[in-house]
């Protein structure tokens, strides 16, 4: 089969290689000039077996200097007053990475299986004959295939443009991703906090999160929130954060960027004939914390086996994927949405009460939500009591997060449009409006 990736994304590149590997001529087509362009000049968690396992190689080959052990994290209340510890032992402290040389070993590993890159293409939709994607379309070309891996991000030319009767959803709902600035900023002290990874939930009172971060030579800096942001306001909240932390220096060292992090449930239905989304493209990640390499590593890997599995890409064979995606990771990825979406949808002073009441504990904000037995609710509920709104604001998206849980572990058995969209309905209807 002729197979286009469209977008060099984790999730694409590897489904790519082992698509590759089994015989399928396979092209990604990326919009960046040049594999160093690729990536965001920022590191992030994931898992390194994993990575490792995926693309043939130990994890003491990783590049030296390219990740380092996190440290402690600290998530804060928005009056700045409650403060809620997550510690790691040896065994369980989590590794980061660089994202640009993990893209470089994603590209190397995709190039050494046959996969052909196209770069400085743009795609801008794609090429449809009747409800089956067939191909892609650039501002110069029209590129035909039997299959389009979407690796395009949340923004996805190829997605957004697809027709609506297929019942992928197409754009994001507001509170589903953040606009954020990142940069790696020099230090003017040498400073070592106890826990040096600090969360700032509805950050000056404003709907999303910042986060300082001191490790041994800089400063990293994340503002995060629901509504687009600009120079003003990073400027601004950087010099709040030296005020507060006097060893931030002036200097940005690395980054300097505006991204986007998605921050809701996966996409329920992210296939259709002739077309698989993958990583952000399909929104996997885990809502709490955007975290989605090892989602989109893991979709890649699931795509590429059930392909080279069936022979095609069929609607039937890719809705298999699909599936066993939901099952196996998105179910459980997703529960805490709609924890998220709770906290985002109360006013500061609720998300203040929640923490000074120890409604919301540690292992809601590093488990994702996943405290909603009879014990733990009643535990809640004996502290959440003292003002019931907020309470049982939280207990709904932790119940509705858990109901969500559910329904993605229980998709339709066949591919059939009726049946999809009453399912993707009752997903729907669990989600909590963010004001």
């Amino acid at each position: 089969m002729k197979i286009i990736v469209a977008g060099a994304g984790h999730g694409g590149l590897v489904a790519g290689a082992l698509l590759s590997k089994n015989g399928h001529d396979v092209t990604v087509i990326e919009k960046s000039d040049d594999v160093k362009d690729l990536g965001y000049e920022w590191e992030d968690r994931f898992d390194f077996d994993l990575l490792a396992e995926t693309i043939g190689v130990s994890t003491d080959d990783f590049p030296t200097g390219a990740w380092q052990y996190r440290g402690d994290s600290v998530f804060v209340s928005p009056s700045k007053n409650t403060f809620v510890k997550i510690k790691f032992s040896d065994e369980n402290r989590q590794k980061i990475m660089w994202r640009k040389p993990l893209i470089a070993m994603l590209v190397d590993f995709a190039e050494k299986s046959g996969v052909k890159f196209v770069f400085g293409k743009t795609i801008v939709a794609p090429l449809l004959a009747g409800p089956r994607v067939v191909g892609v379309e650039t501002e110069e070309e029209k590129f035909f295939c039997d299959l389009v891996v979407d690796a395009a991000g949340v923004f996805s030319p190829v997605r957004t443009n697809l027709p609506e009767e297929l019942l992928i959803e197409r754009s994001p709902k507001r509170g589903d991703l953040f606009y954020v600035y990142r940069a790696y900023f020099d230090k003017k002290e040498d400073v070592r906090p106890e826990e040096p990874f600090e969360v700032y939930l509805y950050h000056e009172k404003e709907q999303g999160l910042s986060w300082l971060y001191t490790d041994e030579k800089t400063v990293d800096i994340l503002i995060g929130r629901i509504d687009p942001i600009d120079d003003k306001k990073v400027a601004f909240e950087t010099e709040r954060f030296r005020k507060s932390h006097p060893w931030t220096g002036e200097n940005i060292v690395c980054g300097g960027k505006y991204g986007y992090i998605p921050v809701r449930r996966p996409l329920p239905l992210m296939i259709a004939d002739g077309y698989a989304a993958v990583g952000d493209a399909a929104f996997t990640t885990t809502p709490m914390n955007g975290m989605g390499i090892d989602l989109a590593i893991r979709g890649g890997r699931l795509l590429a086996e059930t392909v080279n599995a069936h022979g095609d890409a069929s609607v039937r064979t890719l809705w298999e994927y699909n599936k066993a995606f939901l099952i196996q990771y998105a179910g459980d990825a997703g529960k805490n949405a709609g924890l998220k979406s709770a906290l985002l949808a109360m006013p500061p002073e609720g998300v203040d009460f929640l923490f000074d009441e120890g409604v919301i504990q540690s292992s809601d904000l590093a488990g994702g939500g996943k405290n909603t037995d009879f014990a733990a609710l009643m535990k809640k509920f004996v502290h959440g009591m003292k003002k019931p709104k907020y309470f049982f604001a939280v207990l709904k998206g932790l119940i509705n997060g858990a109901k969500a849980t559910k329904l993605y572990k229980k998709p339709p058995k066949a591919y059939d449009l009726i049946l999809l969209h009453r399912w993707q309905r009752r997903i729907a209807d669990l989600d909590i409006r963010i004001r």
